[in-house]
């Protein structure tokens, strides 16, 4: 058992073992000198200092005093070594005709993680779809599943080469042919990684052409699978078409607009949407009749809802009326029945936007929901009330421009916005 005494001071002088009258001997460490008592019997045992850990036999510094190492030695060396190696810096830096210092390597900038903007799966789609504006069959070949695609178009014949042609000509892909596809990303995280994905092209009119509206940008999806590290579209769907130019009539297209005659022929006037110029079409409103090919059953509905629709704005109105009344309608035969009497409903509240705004705002949301259209109609007071007039009337003659434009033919192409590939309407049967 050993007891750490107090150090003892800095003397090399010695003196012969004694015994304490505890029955201990002082000793010390032959390393750095630090004091132990230890019994007698622990004299001849290994003992191993708690400074420097030094391991030695007690006898042997029995009754001594042990000086510490001295590093005068070392600590003279290190400092003339410091000196040396800044008079070296001194002569290196001022002396003429030295050898200048290399500069220190710049380490590399990390390379730019992938995105859904810049992956490579997204430089392959846009890839594919600009080889569709130029007719580059060998792009076209290995981007493709053929088979899928020629099944997309409805073709008869779904072998490789009527797919190609079909690719660079059928009025499934045109918009890639009669616009500028100039950037894409893919539709979320996932289809970085996944087997198969969906990636969105852009599109925007050419330079010079008037075809489309400059300000809008039409946006496609294009759906594809991996083989490899091989992108492979597998088809394409028309998600926002690009918006034509009401003075240049669509050629590609004909008889698939039938304009509404009940509803005045729309006018472009160019407003502020979102801090944004944009040119947006609307139409006077006016008396708006019943369906043309509506059933007294569906007339009698739609008078019905439109009825609820008005009373859901009254503060004292069920909770649920609105949502009663806008699920009753659900067929592509309903909702035909049912926007024009919402329509003449608008157009007899017209008169007095600001005071008839709550009801015109719950027709609003019905004919949203419905539709899957929107003119912004904004029912929150602002502290300009001119303002607030003026956006309500303009939003209820979008209203009526729409329904001149979707009343007729399309209204269910503008509703299934997610049809494999835009395809134009079949002619009537003679």
């Amino acid at each position: 058992m050993t007891q750490r005494s107090s150090r003892a001071s800095r003397s090399s002088s010695s003196r012969a073992a004694r015994e304490r009258a505890d029955g201990r001997v002082d000793v010390a460490c032959p390393q750095c000198g630090a004091q132990y008592r230890v019994t007698k019997e622990a004299l001849e045992e290994k003992l191993e200092c708690g400074d420097c850990h030094r391991v030695f036999f007690p006898k042997t510094t029995a009754g001594k005093r042990v000086a510490p190492p001295d590093y005068t030695k070392t600590y003279v060396g290190v400092g003339v070594g410091v000196v040396v190696l800044i008079a070296l810096m001194v002569l290196t830096r001022g002396g003429g005709g030295s050898e200048a210092p290399k500069p220190k390597p710049v380490a590399a900038a990390p390379a730019p993680s992938a995105s859904r903007g810049n992956h490579p799966r997204t430089a392959m789609a846009l890839k594919w779809a600009q080889a569709v504006a130029s007719g580059n069959q060998l792009i076209l070949t290995t981007h493709s599943d053929l088979p899928a695609l020629g099944k997309a178009m409805q073709l008869a014949d779904t072998g490789n080469d009527a797919v190609l042609a079909a690719l660079v000509a059928n009025d499934a892909t045109r918009f890639l042919r009669e616009l500028d596809c100039g950037s894409a990303e893919l539709a979320s995280d996932a289809d970085m990684t996944a087997s198969t994905g969906t990636a969105m092209l852009y599109v925007t009119p050419k330079s010079g052409d008037d075809t489309y509206i400059s300000r809008f940008r039409g946006e496609l999806a294009a759906s594809f699978r991996m083989d490899g590290d091989q992108l492979k579209v597998t088809g394409l769907t028309v998600k926002t078409p690009p918006e034509r130019n009401p003075k240049k009539p669509d050629p590609n297209r004909p008889g698939s607009f039938k304009p509404n005659t009940d509803i005045a022929a729309p006018k472009a006037v160019e407003t502020v949407v979102g801090g944004e110029k944009r040119v947006i079409m609307e139409s006077e409103p006016a008396a708006v009749p019943h369906w043309r090919e509506a059933t007294p059953e569906l007339q009698k509905k739609a008078d019905e809802v439109v009825a609820m629709l008005l009373q859901s704005a009254s503060p004292d109105a069920p909770g649920n009326l609105f949502n009663k009344a806008t699920m009753t309608v659900r067929s592509l035969d309903e909702k035909k029945a049912a926007v024009p009497r919402v329509l003449n409903a608008m157009y007899e509240l017209y008169g007095d936007v600001m005071g008839n705004n709550l009801k015109l705002s719950q027709l609003d949301r019905a004919l949203r929901g419905w539709t899957g259209g929107g003119v912004n109609y904004d029912a929150t007071d602002s502290t300009d009330p001119a303002r607030d007039k003026k956006e309500r009337e303009a939003a209820v003659r979008r209203w009526f421009a729409f329904w001149y434009r979707y009343a007729n033919g399309e209204l269910k192409e503008f509703i299934e916005s997610d049809e494999s590939l835009d395809k134009p309407v079949a002619p009537a049967k003679k």
